[in-house]
Protein backbone atom coordinates (compact mmCIF):
# COMPACT_ATOMS: atom_id res chain seq x y z
CA UNK A 1 0.00 0.00 0.00
CA UNK A 2 1.12 3.74 -0.93
CA UNK A 3 2.29 5.53 2.11
CA UNK A 4 1.24 8.89 2.76
CA UNK A 5 3.52 11.56 1.53
CA UNK A 6 3.41 15.29 3.56
CA UNK A 7 1.57 18.17 1.60
CA UNK A 8 -0.58 21.35 2.24
CA UNK A 9 -3.66 21.13 0.08
CA UNK A 10 -5.10 18.06 1.00
CA UNK A 11 -8.43 16.08 -0.11
CA UNK A 12 -11.49 15.53 1.67
CA UNK A 13 -12.98 12.26 1.93
CA UNK A 14 -17.12 12.61 2.57
CA UNK A 15 -18.31 9.16 3.44
CA UNK A 16 -21.57 7.55 1.88
CA UNK A 17 -23.76 6.20 4.57
CA UNK A 18 -27.05 4.83 3.50
CA UNK A 19 -28.60 2.53 7.23
CA UNK A 20 -31.80 1.47 7.31
CA UNK A 21 -33.94 2.67 9.58
CA UNK A 22 -35.64 0.72 12.79
CA UNK A 23 -38.50 3.20 13.38
CA UNK A 24 -42.50 3.62 11.54
CA UNK A 25 -42.98 7.25 12.29
CA UNK A 26 -41.12 10.50 13.25
CA UNK A 27 -39.46 9.19 16.37
CA UNK A 28 -35.97 10.23 17.85
CA UNK A 29 -33.75 7.73 18.28
CA UNK A 30 -29.39 7.97 17.46
CA UNK A 31 -28.21 5.21 15.13
CA UNK A 32 -24.63 4.78 15.30
CA UNK A 33 -23.32 6.08 11.56
CA UNK A 34 -20.67 4.23 9.71
CA UNK A 35 -16.54 4.90 9.73
CA UNK A 36 -15.39 3.72 6.71
CA UNK A 37 -11.28 3.39 6.81
CA UNK A 38 -9.78 3.92 3.00
CA UNK A 39 -6.89 2.24 2.22
CA UNK A 40 -5.09 4.52 -0.39
CA UNK A 41 -2.89 7.79 -0.40
CA UNK A 42 -5.09 10.68 0.28
CA UNK A 43 -5.21 12.90 3.84
CA UNK A 44 -8.54 12.89 5.22
CA UNK A 45 -9.90 15.82 6.83
CA UNK A 46 -13.39 16.82 8.29
CA UNK A 47 -16.02 17.94 6.29
CA UNK A 48 -16.55 21.87 6.08
CA UNK A 49 -18.35 22.64 8.64
CA UNK A 50 -17.83 25.56 10.24
CA UNK A 51 -19.07 26.87 13.03
CA UNK A 52 -21.66 26.30 15.55
CA UNK A 53 -24.46 28.63 17.08
CA UNK A 54 -26.57 28.10 19.82
CA UNK A 55 -30.68 28.34 19.70
CA UNK A 56 -33.13 28.05 22.53
CA UNK A 57 -35.05 24.43 23.22
CA UNK A 58 -35.70 22.24 20.47
CA UNK A 59 -35.03 24.05 17.74
CA UNK A 60 -37.39 22.61 14.96
CA UNK A 61 -37.85 24.95 11.76
CA UNK A 62 -35.54 26.87 10.03
CA UNK A 63 -35.43 29.80 7.02
CA UNK A 64 -33.43 32.36 5.67
CA UNK A 65 -33.64 35.81 4.20
CA UNK A 66 -31.24 36.45 1.40
CA UNK A 67 -31.61 39.67 1.02
CA UNK A 68 -30.98 40.53 4.27
CA UNK A 69 -28.55 37.65 5.42
CA UNK A 70 -30.83 36.73 8.33
CA UNK A 71 -31.74 33.03 9.41
CA UNK A 72 -34.61 32.28 11.21
CA UNK A 73 -34.48 29.48 13.99
CA UNK A 74 -37.99 28.24 15.41
CA UNK A 75 -37.73 26.93 18.59
CA UNK A 76 -40.63 24.48 19.47
CA UNK A 77 -39.65 24.33 23.12
CA UNK A 78 -39.42 28.17 24.22
CA UNK A 79 -42.37 29.30 21.47
CA UNK A 80 -39.35 32.16 19.75
CA UNK A 81 -37.70 32.64 17.53
CA UNK A 82 -33.82 32.90 17.09
CA UNK A 83 -32.59 35.15 14.63
CA UNK A 84 -29.19 34.59 13.38
CA UNK A 85 -26.86 37.20 11.98
CA UNK A 86 -25.05 35.87 8.42
CA UNK A 87 -22.45 38.02 9.05
CA UNK A 88 -21.59 37.79 12.58
CA UNK A 89 -23.26 34.64 13.54
CA UNK A 90 -25.14 36.91 15.93
CA UNK A 91 -28.22 36.48 17.88
CA UNK A 92 -31.59 37.90 18.75
CA UNK A 93 -35.20 36.44 19.85
CA UNK A 94 -38.05 37.22 18.64
CA UNK A 95 -41.75 35.36 20.45
CA UNK A 96 -43.51 33.29 18.57
CA UNK A 97 -46.97 31.41 19.50
CA UNK A 98 -47.38 28.08 21.01
CA UNK A 99 -45.48 25.18 19.54
CA UNK A 100 -44.11 26.97 16.50
CA UNK A 101 -43.81 24.06 14.11
CA UNK A 102 -42.62 26.04 10.77
CA UNK A 103 -41.66 29.22 8.84
CA UNK A 104 -41.24 31.19 6.03
CA UNK A 105 -39.20 34.04 4.71
CA UNK A 106 -40.64 36.69 1.91
CA UNK A 107 -37.73 38.19 0.69
CA UNK A 108 -39.44 41.09 -1.30
CA UNK A 109 -41.58 42.37 1.74
CA UNK A 110 -39.00 41.08 4.61
CA UNK A 111 -41.85 39.96 6.39
CA UNK A 112 -41.13 36.48 7.99
CA UNK A 113 -44.37 33.67 8.71
CA UNK A 114 -44.39 31.42 11.72
CA UNK A 115 -46.91 28.69 12.21
CA UNK A 116 -48.21 27.96 15.89
CA UNK A 117 -49.27 24.42 15.99
CA UNK A 118 -50.76 25.41 19.27
CA UNK A 119 -52.39 28.31 18.82
CA UNK A 120 -53.93 27.65 15.33
CA UNK A 121 -52.08 30.72 13.81
CA UNK A 122 -49.43 32.06 12.08
CA UNK A 123 -47.02 34.99 13.82
CA UNK A 124 -45.89 37.46 11.32
CA UNK A 125 -42.45 39.20 12.04
CA UNK A 126 -41.13 42.59 10.28
CA UNK A 127 -37.93 41.66 9.63
CA UNK A 128 -36.74 45.50 9.38
CA UNK A 129 -38.31 45.95 13.07
CA UNK A 130 -39.14 42.12 14.70
CA UNK A 131 -42.50 43.85 15.71
CA UNK A 132 -45.25 41.01 15.04
CA UNK A 133 -48.81 40.32 14.28
CA UNK A 134 -50.90 37.13 14.31
CA UNK A 135 -53.49 35.73 11.40
CA UNK A 136 -55.76 32.67 12.27
CA UNK A 137 -55.32 29.32 10.10
CA UNK A 138 -57.03 25.99 10.66
CA UNK A 139 -56.27 23.18 12.43
CA UNK A 140 -52.95 22.07 13.64
CA UNK A 141 -50.57 24.43 11.15
CA UNK A 142 -47.80 22.54 10.32
CA UNK A 143 -45.82 23.44 7.62
CA UNK A 144 -46.06 27.12 5.68
CA UNK A 145 -44.27 28.65 2.33
CA UNK A 146 -44.36 31.96 0.63
CA UNK A 147 -44.63 33.46 -2.80
CA UNK A 148 -42.56 36.23 -2.99
CA UNK A 149 -44.08 36.94 -6.33
CA UNK A 150 -48.03 36.77 -5.83
CA UNK A 151 -47.32 37.69 -2.13
CA UNK A 152 -49.15 34.84 -1.01
CA UNK A 153 -48.60 32.54 2.18
CA UNK A 154 -49.38 29.17 2.14
CA UNK A 155 -50.08 26.75 5.20
CA UNK A 156 -50.65 23.27 5.69
CA UNK A 157 -53.61 22.47 8.25
CA UNK A 158 -52.51 19.05 9.06
CA UNK A 159 -55.66 18.79 11.51
CA UNK A 160 -58.03 20.48 8.67
CA UNK A 161 -56.71 18.16 5.35
CA UNK A 162 -56.20 21.37 3.95
CA UNK A 163 -54.15 24.58 2.90
CA UNK A 164 -54.87 28.11 4.11
CA UNK A 165 -53.90 30.97 1.57
CA UNK A 166 -52.79 34.32 3.41
CA UNK A 167 -52.75 37.13 1.20
CA UNK A 168 -49.95 38.78 2.37
CA UNK A 169 -51.46 42.21 1.19
CA UNK A 170 -54.53 42.08 2.90
CA UNK A 171 -53.92 39.18 5.33
CA UNK A 172 -57.39 37.95 3.55
CA UNK A 173 -57.30 33.86 3.72
CA UNK A 174 -58.84 31.63 1.88
CA UNK A 175 -58.89 27.38 2.04
CA UNK A 176 -57.87 24.71 -0.34
CA UNK A 177 -58.75 20.80 0.26
CA UNK A 178 -55.16 18.49 -0.05
CA UNK A 179 -54.82 14.39 0.82
CA UNK A 180 -54.38 13.22 4.46
CA UNK A 181 -52.78 14.89 7.07
CA UNK A 182 -50.90 17.89 4.73
CA UNK A 183 -46.99 18.36 6.60
CA UNK A 184 -45.28 20.10 4.28
CA UNK A 185 -45.21 22.69 1.94
CA UNK A 186 -43.23 24.31 -1.29
CA UNK A 187 -43.66 26.68 -3.66
CA UNK A 188 -42.78 27.69 -7.50
CA UNK A 189 -42.90 31.27 -8.06
CA UNK A 190 -41.98 31.01 -11.46
CA UNK A 191 -44.65 28.72 -12.28
CA UNK A 192 -46.86 29.57 -9.31
CA UNK A 193 -47.20 26.19 -8.45
CA UNK A 194 -47.86 24.55 -4.97
CA UNK A 195 -46.91 21.38 -3.81
CA UNK A 196 -48.28 19.60 -0.87
CA UNK A 197 -46.83 16.50 0.87
CA UNK A 198 -49.71 14.63 2.33
CA UNK A 199 -48.24 12.49 4.96
CA UNK A 200 -50.92 9.41 5.58
CA UNK A 201 -51.60 9.66 1.47
CA UNK A 202 -48.41 9.24 0.12
CA UNK A 203 -48.63 11.65 -2.42
CA UNK A 204 -48.03 15.48 -3.17
CA UNK A 205 -50.87 17.52 -3.76
CA UNK A 206 -49.81 20.53 -6.18
CA UNK A 207 -52.03 23.15 -5.93
CA UNK A 208 -52.37 25.60 -8.89
CA UNK A 209 -51.69 29.34 -7.66
CA UNK A 210 -53.90 31.17 -9.81
CA UNK A 211 -57.17 29.22 -10.03
CA UNK A 212 -56.57 27.07 -6.70
CA UNK A 213 -57.21 24.00 -9.01
CA UNK A 214 -55.60 20.94 -7.73
CA UNK A 215 -53.64 17.59 -9.11
CA UNK A 216 -52.43 14.76 -7.14
CA UNK A 217 -48.60 13.02 -7.67
CA UNK A 218 -48.15 9.24 -6.00
CA UNK A 219 -45.06 9.49 -4.01
CA UNK A 220 -42.74 7.14 -1.32
CA UNK A 221 -44.43 6.17 1.48
CA UNK A 222 -44.86 8.82 4.64
CA UNK A 223 -43.81 12.11 2.72
CA UNK A 224 -42.48 14.33 5.06
CA UNK A 225 -40.55 17.22 3.39
CA UNK A 226 -40.53 19.02 0.48
CA UNK A 227 -38.26 21.72 -2.05
CA UNK A 228 -38.81 23.14 -5.03
CA UNK A 229 -35.90 23.86 -7.55
CA UNK A 230 -37.19 27.02 -9.23
CA UNK A 231 -34.70 26.76 -11.72
CA UNK A 232 -34.59 23.37 -12.93
CA UNK A 233 -38.25 23.07 -11.50
CA UNK A 234 -37.66 19.94 -10.46
CA UNK A 235 -39.33 19.32 -6.76
CA UNK A 236 -37.90 16.73 -4.23
CA UNK A 237 -40.00 14.91 -1.60
CA UNK A 238 -38.32 13.34 1.15
CA UNK A 239 -39.89 9.73 1.93
CA UNK A 240 -39.57 9.80 5.77
CA UNK A 241 -40.09 5.71 6.17
CA UNK A 242 -38.46 4.24 3.09
CA UNK A 243 -35.27 6.36 3.27
CA UNK A 244 -35.92 7.98 -0.14
CA UNK A 245 -36.12 11.15 -2.29
CA UNK A 246 -39.08 11.43 -5.17
CA UNK A 247 -38.02 13.78 -7.54
CA UNK A 248 -41.19 15.02 -9.46
CA UNK A 249 -40.65 16.72 -12.86
CA UNK A 250 -42.63 20.27 -12.49
CA UNK A 251 -43.47 19.74 -16.03
CA UNK A 252 -44.65 16.20 -17.11
CA UNK A 253 -45.41 15.24 -13.14
CA UNK A 254 -43.12 12.03 -14.03
CA UNK A 255 -40.79 10.70 -10.91
CA UNK A 256 -37.64 9.28 -10.18
CA UNK A 257 -36.30 8.22 -6.94
CA UNK A 258 -32.97 8.75 -5.32
CA UNK A 259 -31.92 6.55 -1.72
CA UNK A 260 -30.83 8.77 1.07
CA UNK A 261 -30.52 8.34 4.67
CA UNK A 262 -32.16 6.63 7.64
CA UNK A 263 -35.44 8.75 8.02
CA UNK A 264 -35.29 12.12 5.92
CA UNK A 265 -36.91 14.87 7.99
CA UNK A 266 -35.81 17.84 6.01
CA UNK A 267 -35.14 19.09 2.52
CA UNK A 268 -33.63 22.09 0.73
CA UNK A 269 -32.11 23.39 -2.61
CA UNK A 270 -29.55 25.67 -3.77
CA UNK A 271 -30.91 26.64 -7.01
CA UNK A 272 -27.80 28.09 -8.62
CA UNK A 273 -25.64 24.84 -7.86
CA UNK A 274 -28.32 22.49 -8.14
CA UNK A 275 -27.41 20.57 -4.87
CA UNK A 276 -30.35 19.45 -2.46
CA UNK A 277 -29.65 18.82 1.52
CA UNK A 278 -31.50 15.96 3.00
CA UNK A 279 -31.31 15.71 6.96
CA UNK A 280 -31.42 12.27 8.22
CA UNK A 281 -32.70 12.54 11.58
CA UNK A 282 -31.75 9.20 13.19
CA UNK A 283 -27.94 9.14 11.44
CA UNK A 284 -27.15 12.69 12.37
CA UNK A 285 -25.91 13.78 9.01
CA UNK A 286 -27.23 15.22 5.59
CA UNK A 287 -27.51 13.92 2.41
CA UNK A 288 -26.16 15.72 -0.29
CA UNK A 289 -27.86 15.27 -4.27
CA UNK A 290 -26.09 16.35 -7.05
CA UNK A 291 -29.37 17.44 -9.06
CA UNK A 292 -27.15 17.16 -12.34
CA UNK A 293 -26.92 13.39 -11.72
CA UNK A 294 -28.53 12.44 -8.30
CA UNK A 295 -25.10 11.41 -6.99
CA UNK A 296 -25.23 11.44 -3.40
CA UNK A 297 -22.78 12.09 -0.67
CA UNK A 298 -22.83 12.46 3.51
CA UNK A 299 -21.77 15.39 5.64
CA UNK A 300 -22.26 14.78 9.53
CA UNK A 301 -24.10 17.06 11.14
CA UNK A 302 -25.47 17.51 15.21
CA UNK A 303 -27.47 15.12 17.13
CA UNK A 304 -31.15 14.64 15.34
CA UNK A 305 -31.00 17.28 12.26
CA UNK A 306 -35.05 18.21 11.91
CA UNK A 307 -34.49 21.66 9.80
CA UNK A 308 -32.60 23.17 7.28
CA UNK A 309 -32.65 25.84 4.94
CA UNK A 310 -29.68 27.46 3.14
CA UNK A 311 -28.39 30.84 1.26
CA UNK A 312 -28.02 30.35 -2.23
CA UNK A 313 -26.09 33.85 -2.33
CA UNK A 314 -23.42 32.61 0.22
CA UNK A 315 -23.63 28.95 -0.54
CA UNK A 316 -23.86 28.32 3.14
CA UNK A 317 -26.49 25.51 4.43
CA UNK A 318 -27.90 25.68 8.09
CA UNK A 319 -29.09 22.67 9.75
CA UNK A 320 -30.71 22.98 12.64
CA UNK A 321 -30.16 19.94 15.27
CA UNK A 322 -32.99 19.27 17.66
CA UNK A 323 -31.35 17.58 20.65
CA UNK A 324 -27.70 19.23 20.62
CA UNK A 325 -29.80 22.31 20.40
CA UNK A 326 -27.24 24.04 17.68
CA UNK A 327 -26.92 24.55 14.21
CA UNK A 328 -24.66 23.08 12.31
CA UNK A 329 -23.37 25.55 9.37
CA UNK A 330 -22.02 23.86 6.11
CA UNK A 331 -20.14 25.55 3.22
CA UNK A 332 -21.75 24.51 -0.33
CA UNK A 333 -18.53 25.35 -1.86
CA UNK A 334 -16.04 22.93 0.01
CA UNK A 335 -18.80 19.69 0.64
CA UNK A 336 -19.03 19.27 -3.37
CA UNK A 337 -18.70 15.75 -4.06
CA UNK A 338 -16.32 15.04 -7.10
CA UNK A 339 -14.48 11.66 -8.45
CA UNK A 340 -11.18 11.40 -9.38
CA UNK A 341 -10.84 9.16 -12.47
CA UNK A 342 -7.71 7.33 -13.23
CA UNK A 343 -5.63 8.48 -16.77
CA UNK A 344 -4.49 5.82 -18.75
CA UNK A 345 -0.74 5.81 -17.60
CA UNK A 346 2.49 4.17 -19.00
CA UNK A 347 3.24 1.03 -17.71
CA UNK A 348 6.76 2.28 -16.97
CA UNK A 349 5.59 3.72 -13.83
CA UNK A 350 3.92 1.58 -12.06
CA UNK A 351 5.99 -0.83 -10.49
CA UNK A 352 8.48 1.53 -9.32
CA UNK A 353 8.89 3.48 -5.71
CA UNK A 354 8.15 7.07 -6.55
CA UNK A 355 6.12 10.08 -5.92
CA UNK A 356 2.76 10.90 -7.30
CA UNK A 357 2.02 14.78 -8.04
CA UNK A 358 -1.46 16.49 -8.53
CA UNK A 359 -1.77 19.62 -9.40
CA UNK A 360 -4.18 22.71 -11.24
CA UNK A 361 -3.45 23.83 -14.56
CA UNK A 362 -2.42 26.65 -13.02
CA UNK A 363 0.31 25.41 -11.16
CA UNK A 364 -1.38 24.96 -7.96
CA UNK A 365 -0.33 21.70 -5.95
CA UNK A 366 -3.08 19.58 -5.17
CA UNK A 367 -0.80 17.02 -3.26
CA UNK A 368 2.04 14.71 -3.49
CA UNK A 369 1.79 11.41 -2.52
CA UNK A 370 4.67 8.31 -1.72
CA UNK A 371 3.93 5.19 -4.43
CA UNK A 372 5.37 1.66 -3.80
CA UNK A 373 6.28 -1.03 -6.81
CA UNK A 374 3.25 -2.80 -5.35
CA UNK A 375 0.68 0.37 -6.48
CA UNK A 376 -1.99 -0.34 -9.00
CA UNK A 377 -3.01 3.04 -11.04
CA UNK A 378 -6.59 2.04 -9.44
CA UNK A 379 -4.78 2.10 -5.92
CA UNK A 380 -3.30 5.54 -6.97
CA UNK A 381 -5.88 7.92 -8.35
CA UNK A 382 -9.43 5.61 -8.76
CA UNK A 383 -10.67 7.07 -5.71
CA UNK A 384 -14.41 8.05 -5.41
CA UNK A 385 -15.97 11.45 -3.84
CA UNK A 386 -13.49 13.69 -3.07
CA UNK A 387 -14.02 16.94 -2.37
CA UNK A 388 -12.29 18.51 -5.37
CA UNK A 389 -13.43 21.17 -7.72
CA UNK A 390 -14.72 19.67 -11.29
CA UNK A 391 -12.60 20.25 -13.80
CA UNK A 392 -8.81 19.31 -15.50
CA UNK A 393 -5.85 18.49 -13.66
CA UNK A 394 -2.35 17.74 -14.24
CA UNK A 395 -0.42 15.00 -12.95
CA UNK A 396 2.87 12.93 -13.24
CA UNK A 397 5.02 10.21 -11.49
CA UNK A 398 8.46 11.20 -10.29
CA UNK A 399 11.50 8.74 -9.75
CA UNK A 400 14.61 10.30 -8.67
CA UNK A 401 13.60 13.50 -9.47
CA UNK A 402 12.76 12.22 -12.78
CA UNK A 403 9.89 12.14 -14.55
CA UNK A 404 8.09 8.68 -15.49
CA UNK A 405 4.63 9.16 -16.66
CA UNK A 406 2.44 12.40 -17.02
CA UNK A 407 -0.77 13.71 -18.25
CA UNK A 408 -4.48 14.94 -17.80
CA UNK A 409 -6.66 13.93 -14.88
CA UNK A 410 -10.49 14.16 -15.27
CA UNK A 411 -12.32 15.09 -12.25
CA UNK A 412 -15.93 15.42 -12.73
Amino acid sequence: MAEEYGFTDTLRLVVNSHMGGIMNSPLRKVISGLVIALSCVIDVQADAVTVTVSTGSDPGAIAIDSVTNKVYVVNFGDDDVTVISGVTNTTTTVAAGESPDAIAVNPVTNMIYVANSGDNDVTIINGATDSTTTASVGEFPYAIAVNPVTDMIYVADFGDNNVTVINGTTDSTAIVATGEFPCTIAVNPVTNMIYVANYNGNNVTVINGTTDSTTTVSVGESPYAITVNTVTNMIYVANYNVDDVTVINGVTDSTTTVSVGAYPYAIAVNPVTNMIYVANEEEDNVTIINGATNVTTTVSVGAYPEAIALNPLTDMIYVANSVSNNVTVINGASSTAASLVAPEFKTSAIGYNGVLVLYSLNGRLIFKTLFSAAATKESLLHVNNKTVAQGVYKYCFLKDQKILDEGSLLVK
